[in-house]
């Protein structure tokens, strides 16, 4: 399982329990970061695939690629060969969605509403967890 914490340096880190969990950790507080644009476009993609309303979803950060499709949200670090992470959509969203409170526990009052109305009307529809945020 992996959880958010507070950094040294009030950067999101992440901590976890079991090894092949670290990637998902590693992208989200790395390439996402505390974004909640970003996050909320991820948290779209994969609950997209996840219930048949796209075939593919891809997204590329600073040291990440994501893909997400039907059999899960796969992870590739572009900065090293060997650490990847595959993850069941289902389990990606729950962890995403853990993030995005941890994000708003340590933000300003309002940041859930203002991020879910901006990203809902830069995209022209509701958010589809729009009632899970």
């Amino acid at each position: 399982m992996i959880t958010f914490v507070d950094g040294p340096h009030s950067a999101p880190e992440y901590a976890f329990t079991d090894e092949s969990e670290t990637a998902l950790g590693a992208f989200l507080v790395g390439d996402v970061q505390t974004g909640g644009d970003w996050l909320l476009d991820m948290l779209a993609w994969t609950e997209d695939v996840r219930a048949g309303r796209s075939l593919e979803e891809g997204w590329s950060g600073n040291a990440w690629v994501a893909e997400v499709r039907p059999d899960g949200l796969h992870l590739f670090d572009t900065l090293s060969d060997d650490w990847e992470g595959h993850y069941a959509l289902a389990d990606a969203i729950e962890v995403m969605l853990r993030y995005w409170s941890f994000l708003a526990d340590h933000s300003s009052a309002g940041w859930k509403h203002r991020e879910l109305t901006k990203w809902e009307q830069k995209h022209s529809r509701p958010h589809p967890l729009h009632p899970t945020l």
